[in-house]
């Protein structure tokens, strides 16, 4: 049965664009022999387009968890604004359907889609099975390319003196093509996160004003520090090919290594029958990589552990790879997999192996639950991550607020011990985290729970919080979107 929602089909949707395109058509009244099947998990129809002949659209809802629109125009959006259009004609009019068999060329779809179904269970297994067995490694392949890794790495330290030694403010627009292409050239080593690390460095060069060198100065600190710590790493890991790889840190992504599922659950980086929870979502822009980026914040009910997920959409791709939205629901995931890292993990799952709930009263205590109630514990642990220069800056942390109050134009929380923690955005915004947190926040706030990105300002020495969202007993509050 299909059930449709004006939130369902924007979420479907590959962007705003496609959903209000998707709506003129039905209001243009595009769309013709609209047809629905007798179990009412399919419809199609067609769409005027500007030639002669009609589109062919439609939408499979077999699998009401993963739909499939099929659509015989020449986009590369999925599903396309013809496939969205016949989502908000159904939704406006759902009468206006009327029951037929199904075209045998859908029928064929739809076989060949269970056999891909049936193979890709198939290679779940493998995955588990492969998991199970040692892993071999071939000692020749893996020196060879930690050989071009260290070849590169030595590049990239040469260049990173020659930055060094010119002086940041000799360094003009001449000097930054220049440095452009032999960063491009980095590409040539496996090391595709360093790489990364330069462009950024390149960004911030090119943002400075006012000689302010700060976060050049950052960037400087954090690729001499990467650079270092991936040379000792790496002739560590080709002296013993065999040894586990480092999984307590982000190293090997941070060089620039792409884990395979096999591998993360042969290492324990994996659990089964996970539950979580949004505790917040936020998209931005990352020049750096040429792409931008949608992350979302988890709670790992089990565990109390908080994640992140991370959807790359390449500036070239953004047209035909779909936003990741907002979940405020809870998912229950057959497979969690869980990417190497220190405080908040990355990690990812199948679509196929989840089922989302509504959020119920005894999810919002286990949230309470998980949230510390120690400030002085929780600041200690975060400042013992940031040592490293290489670890996140901005590490996520949930609290179990007891106080709130504003000390001069600062919105502060305290615990039941009175150790206190200042509120405050990390960067400016058009939509302020901690002042949306000020108009409501109660100053008794026994029993609310806050999640809250932690930074450490190197210039006036304060760990504050930027809030990312309020937990109540009966609901999340996002505050960043």
């Amino acid at each position: 049965m299909i059930e449709l929602t004006q939130q369902k089909i924007e979420a479907l949707a590959p962007n705003a664009e496609a959903a209000k395109k998707g709506r003129d058509l039905v209001k243009k009244n595009k769309f013709a022999n609209l047809k629905i099947n007798a179990e009412k998990n399919l419809i199609w129809g067609e769409c005027a387009g500007s030639g002669k002949t009609p589109y062919y659209c439609s939408a499979d809802y077999v699998d009401e968890h993963n739909p499939v629109f099929r659509c015989n125009c020449p986009s590369r959006q999925f599903p396309c604004k013809h496939s969205v259009g016949l989502l908000y004609s159904y939704e406006a009019d759902a009468t206006k359907f009327v029951e037929a068999e199904v075209p045998e060329d859908i029928l064929t779809k739809r076989e060949k889609i269970e056999k891909k179904q049936e193979k890709k269970a198939q290679e779940k297994e493998s995955i588990k099975e492969k998991a199970e067995k040692p892993k071999k490694v071939n000692k020749a392949a893996f020196i060879k390319k930690i050989d071009t890794q260290l070849i590169g790495i030595e590049t990239a330290q040469k260049l990173l003196r020659d930055v060094v030694t010119t002086g940041l403010s000799a360094i003009d627009v001449k000097m930054r093509s220049t440095l452009k292409g032999q960063i491009k050239e980095l590409g040539n080593y496996y090391i595709g996160g360093i790489q990364t690390t330069f462009n950024n460095l390149l960004l911030s060069l090119e943002a400075v004003e006012d000689e302010q060198y700060t976060e050049v100065v950052n960037n400087l600190n954090y690729l001499s520090a990467l650079l270092k710590r991936a040379t000792d790493y790496l002739t560590a890991r080709k002296a013993d090919p065999e040894a586990t790889p480092e999984l307590s840190s982000a190293i090997e992504e941070q060089i620039g290594y792409t884990w395979k599922l096999v591998e993360l659950m042969q290492y324990g980086q994996y659990e089964e029958n996970a539950t979580i929870v949004q505790l917040s979502f936020n998209s931005y822009d990352n020049p750096a990589r040429k792409e931008y980026i949608d992350e979302g914040i988890w709670l790992n009910l089990k565990t109390g552990k908080i994640f992140k997920t991370m959807n790359y959409r390449p500036y070239k791709a953004t047209k035909y790879i779909k936003e990741d939205d907002s979940v405020f629901g809870v998912l229950q995931l057959k497979d969690l997999y869980i990417y190497p890292g220190d405080t908040n993990p990355r990690i990812r799952w199948e679509a196929d192996g989840s089922i989302e709930r509504p959020l119920q009263k005894e999810d919002f205590a286990t949230i309470e639950k998980w949230a510390s109630g120690q400030f002085a514990d929780t600041v200690k642990a975060v400042k013992s991550t940031i040592k490293n220069p290489l670890a996140d800056k901005h590490p996520v942390v949930l609290l179990s607020l007891h106080k709130a109050y504003l000390n001069g134009e600062d919105l502060v929380v305290e615990d039941s011990n009175g150790f206190a923690i200042t509120l405050k955005d990390i960067t400016e915004r058009a939509i302020s985290a901690t002042a949306n947190l000020r108009a409501f926040l109660p100053a008794e706030a026994k029993g609310i729970s806050l999640a809250v990105m932690m930074h450490n300002n190197v210039v006036t020495g304060l760990l504050s919080a930027q809030p990312l969202s309020l937990i109540t007993s009966e609901k999340i509050i996002r505050l960043l979107y």
